[in-house]
């Protein structure tokens, strides 16, 4: 590989570390994370209990698929709208846009950090509580199958929590891009009030969220 070329691939990865840590900051991906855990840690106390009460009867298949819906809700929801805010105009406040050209970023490259940061912390924000709480039902499984099922389930968590970043988080940076000090709104009409209209139609699988936890069933 040549230097220019390894140096390029350094200030990309560069980029996007500080673009994560921004967009981490943010009070709303704090509320995004903090929830998405507050609601794993509950279904999970809910395992260990039903394990401890029905032993290895407990019903504990459907666990991961009835918080899936919820975590994607407030964790990736929350998260995609701090990515959906105009980032680029808090980095040109902040003196980022400035720093990052003195390093030989365009504004391109800097925007394109934004979107694959949205995309990473939108799926670990769903991700690691979900395949946290599915990896759990697995060891506290009663039976080998059940414990084959809660691997499968694993593997579906980390599957989907990564659709789900990659459509979430490029979804949110467009709509931060596009709608500016209006991208937080643009990404509610665009995205929030589809799933709302689905939910309450009873269509919850067509949202994401829903197909998120249908998948997972």
């Amino acid at each position: 590989m040549s230097a220019p070329r390894a140096r390029a691939r350094r200030l990309g990865r560069a980029l996007v570390a500080l673009a994560r840590e921004r967009l981490g900051a943010s009070s709303l991906a704090r509320f995004g994370r903090g929830g998405a855990i507050a609601i794993a840690s509950g279904y999970a106390v809910v395992a260990v209990v039903l394990r401890a009460a029905d032993g290895p009867a407990a019903p504990l298949a459907g666990l991961v698929a009835s918080a899936a819906p919820s975590i994607a809700w407030i964790g990736a929801g929350s998260i995609a709208l701090a990515a959906a805010h105009d980032r680029a105009a808090v980095d040109r406040r902040d003196g980022i846009a400035l720093l990052a050209g003195s390093r030989g970023a365009s504004s391109e490259a800097l925007a394109a950090a934004r979107v694959v940061a949205a995309m990473i912390a939108i799926g670990r924000g769903v991700g690691l509580p979900l395949i946290g709480l599915a990896l759990l039902v697995a060891a506290i499984a009663g039976s080998a199958s059940g414990a084959a099922r809660g691997l499968a389930v694993t593997l579906a968590a980390l599957v989907f929590s990564a659709i789900c970043g990659v459509t979430l988080g490029a979804v949110a940076a467009a709509c931060g891009s596009l709608g500016a000090r209006r991208g937080r709104s643009f990404f509610v009409a665009v995205v929030v009030v589809p799933w709302l209209l689905a939910d309450l139609a009873g269509l919850g699988a067509w949202s994401l969220p829903g197909a998120l936890g249908a998948a997972l069933d």
